[in-house]
């Protein structure tokens, strides 16, 4: 059986990826108009072109969650936030899965991240929809920042659908 799951509302993040754009678009005109004043024609140039190609490159892997979808087949949870980050998860390998409840001292923040002092993964799209915090027998490969590898102990996961990646990972009996 397989199944895709959304990571949950999207508005928080597309406020994000707004942010990015125009920051982006922002930083370019300004280096455009310097580089215009102070370089030849073709190194301003080259500038623009290498100005634009980074930002865009860069909104385009910011948008990327938008789109995303955690897949589910076999046992195996395979958990994206876009190119931003990932890891599979088999089901053999998870201790324990829950709805996760934040706290002030431990907040649900939105991306992907990796927690070196703990091994916690996290995959969050939006803030107000729910997360599953999923911990596991062993580390698994993971991957954040878009090429990092990390070995993860924990993953901390936003879902629309909970229940239903809980039924996937429910942990066998040993």
């Amino acid at each position: 059986m397989s199944a895709a799951l959304g990571l949950g509302g999207r508005g928080p993040w597309f406020g994000l990826v707004a942010g990015v754009a125009a920051l982006g678009a922002i930083e370019a005109l300004v280096l455009h108009l310097v580089a215009g004043a102070l370089l030849p024609a073709p190194v301003a140039l080259a500038v623009d072109l290498l100005v634009g190609v980074l930002t865009a490159a860069l909104v385009v892997l910011f948008v990327s969650p938008l789109w995303s979808r955690h897949h589910v087949s076999d046992g195996v949870a395979r958990l994206r936030l876009g190119w931003l980050g990932a890891v599979d998860v088999a089901a053999p390998d998870v201790v324990s899965a829950a709805v996760y409840r934040p706290t002030a001292a431990r907040p649900l923040e939105l991306g992907a991240g990796f927690d070196e002092s703990t091994g916690r993964l996290s995959l969050v799209r939006a803030t107000t929809s729910p997360a599953v915090l999923i911990e596991l027998s062993r580390p698994v490969a993971g991957r954040v920042q878009v090429l990092r590898k990390v070995r993860a102990t924990s993953v901390l996961v936003g879902v629309a659908a909970p229940d239903e990646l809980l039924r996937t990972l429910t942990p066998t009996p040993r």
